[in-house]
């Protein structure tokens, strides 16, 4: 009856556990992260790119720490770029992706498969989120990226 009972309780134990790892986990912080979604969150608002999203990646939204550092030709580092062959700056470079993410950094329609949009979230297969030791973006800067692709990734090379 003790053995019954033992593997019921594992059971119950790992049940519990593979239910609760379901969610996906913030790297580093453990704090849950709703689900990604590839629909516009507000197909009424449209995201610019030159206005909403470079700014986020040249880190001049205050509080934001940007990209400029390790992805951009002239950052003090240029980590990403050695590291993974990413350049983000022009959006040109940028849409080529790096190393592990060519051809899928930014899916026009498809947030949720897109490279920048998994290593913004933590849910990037390899490699660590970003940016790189934080602090990480907030959860409406990301649904910005989200939309942004969402509605095709629009913009000039020049933006």
């Amino acid at each position: 009856m003790k053995r019954v009972a033992r593997r019921t309780l594992s059971v119950a134990v790992v049940a519990t556990v593979s239910v609760a790892g379901c969610a996906e986990l913030q790297p580093e912080t453990g704090e849950r992260l709703a689900a990604c979604s590839d629909a516009d969150s507000d197909p009424t608002r449209t995201v610019s790119f030159k206005d909403q999203i470079r700014p986020l990646l040249d880190n001049e939204v205050p509080g934001t720490k940007g990209c400029v550092t390790c992805h951009y030709p002239e950052g003090t580092t240029r980590e990403g770029i050695e590291a993974v062959r990413l350049t983000l700056m022009p959006l040109g470079e940028l849409r080529k992706g790096g190393a592990s993410s060519a051809g899928r950094i930014v899916i026009p329609g498809k947030p949720c498969d897109s490279a920048l949009v998994q290593k913004l979230r933590g849910t990037f297969p390899n490699g660590a989120r970003m940016p790189k030791g934080g602090p990480f973006w907030e959860p409406a800067q990301i649904q910005l990226v989200i939309d942004w692709i969402a509605e095709g990734a629009n913009g000039e090379d020049a933006d």
